[in-house]
């Protein structure tokens, strides 16, 4: 099963930063061109300087600043293994939560062989872009995020934090991290045996492990590469899947480069399988919202001012007919009716053609928003995938329409990093 280990990490030294909140990032696919150039004004040191640089090849302006920030002093390396264990604060609809996990490494294996599930396809472009970094740098500076079972938390118990946290910070949408440093051989050897022969499930990350899986077949085939390489192994948060401070928020989808609609034509066909009826624009999102812990499946249809509509699926041996070779587990999730049913069979957008037309937001005031300023067509506003059906339709060894997730708090950028140079070593 998956095999995790500690790893000797590289984070800023305290003594040159000493407020992490000032350079942490989001995750770079999160980073938009004015959240960019923002983190540039925040810190002359800030994470996206690494992670994506605004200016020239950005592998190469990558590669050059890690090694002045290594050479100065700006960046240290601890001595020894550690698991990283983080703690992440956060208010979700005005309630307070708590997410408990810890960073380590993970072998990288395919996915046929039943350690690390996937439950989502990849675009092509961003494993590119990461595998190009991987190159120049040889480092892994972001995690994915990976779901572990673990009912009775035993985990989380062996590595219960003691003392005050190395490292705080609190990002852009004030979740506040906090990082212990986990060295204990008796500890962190308790804690890799309670996770033996766990299957784990990949949360968040699917480019990020497969632009890893990817740089270790590269390396493979210029060379012997020993079993305990550095390079086999990608850094990742470890979360309990019972955790209650786990969050999955909806991500909304937006509809551009259409030809122009015919609301009429539109309206029939989304008839043949959803009772359709008109809604206020102020309750759209709350109404769709209201069905989540109910067994239907309602949509939200959004075209712009005093368009806004209820799809509530009647007719729900539909999906048996159009992916009869998938499970109910997959047929029943709300992501792949609204794909199948309303993106592709009403709006004319396959599933190789998702990438030119549909756009994501987590915010149903955003998305709503986007229509209005014409930079989209349509809104479809959807209730969140839960965790259950995530783990069932892995287990499966099925995968779910892109961004079928969104897992909240996001990652920060820029607490601990990992060097897979061919030289490095993870022991057992």
């Amino acid at each position: 099963m998956a095999d995790v280990r500690p790893f000797k990490g590289i984070r800023y030294n305290p003594a040159r930063v000493r407020d992490l909140s000032l350079v942490i990032t989001q995750p770079y696919d999160k980073i938009s061109p004015e959240m960019r150039q923002a983190y540039y004004r925040k810190h002359p040191d800030n994470f996206v300087r690494l992670i994506l640089p605004d200016s020239g090849d950005p592998y190469i302006n990558s590669k050059a600043t890690l090694e002045t920030w290594l050479s100065d002093g700006t960046l240290l390396r601890d001595d020894g293994p550690a698991f990283y264990v983080i703690h992440q604060e956060f208010d979700v609809n005005g309630i307070r939560k708590l997410r408990k996990g810890f960073i380590g490494v993970v072998r990288v294996e395919e996915f046929e062989k039943g350690a690390i599930l996937p439950h989502e396809r990849t675009l092509s472009k961003p494993k590119a872009d990461r595998l190009n970094m991987v190159r120049a740098t040889r480092k892994d500076y972001e995690q994915i995020f990976l779901l572990y079972p673990d009912p009775e938390g035993e985990v989380d118990g062996i590595l219960a934090p003691e003392g005050k946290p190395r490292m705080e910070a609190t990002d852009d949408y004030g979740v506040k991290q906090r990082v212990w440093v986990v060295t204990d051989p008796k500890k962190v050897a308790a804690a890799r045996k309670a996770l033996a022969g766990k299957v784990m499930l990949i949360a968040d990350g699917h480019h990020r492990y497969e632009t890893a899986l990817n740089y270790r077949k590269e390396m493979e085939a210029a060379g012997p590469v020993p079993d305990d390489a550095a390079l086999r192994f990608k850094t990742t948060a470890f979360v309990n899947i019972n955790d209650p401070g786990l969050v999955i928020l909806p991500t909304h989808r937006l509809l551009h480069g259409l030809p122009a609609l015919d609301w009429n034509v539109v309206r029939r066909g989304l008839e043949r399988w959803f009772h359709v009826y008109r809604v206020s624009d102020e309750l759209l999102a709350r109404e769709v919202a209201s069905s989540f812990w109910l067994t239907e499946h309602v949509f939200g249809l959004y075209a712009g001012r005093g368009r806004s509509w209820i799809l509530r699926l009647t007719d729900r041996s539909a999906m048996r007919r159009f992916v009869p070779d998938r499970s109910d587990d997959y047929r029943s999730l709300d992501v792949a009716i609204l794909h199948t049913l309303v993106i592709d069979r009403v709006f004319g957008i396959p599933a190789d053609k998702v990438e030119d037309h549909v756009a994501y937001e987590r915010r149903a005031d955003a998305a709503l928003a986007g229509v209005d300023s014409s930079d989209f067509q349509v809104a479809l506003i959807m209730n969140p995938t839960r965790a259950e059906q995530v783990s069932k339709v892995a287990a499966r060894d099925e995968r779910m329409p892109q961004k079928s997730t969104d897992f909240y708090p996001k990652l920060v950028s820029g607490l601990v990093f990992f060097d897979v140079s061919e030289s490095e070593r993870v022991p057992a």
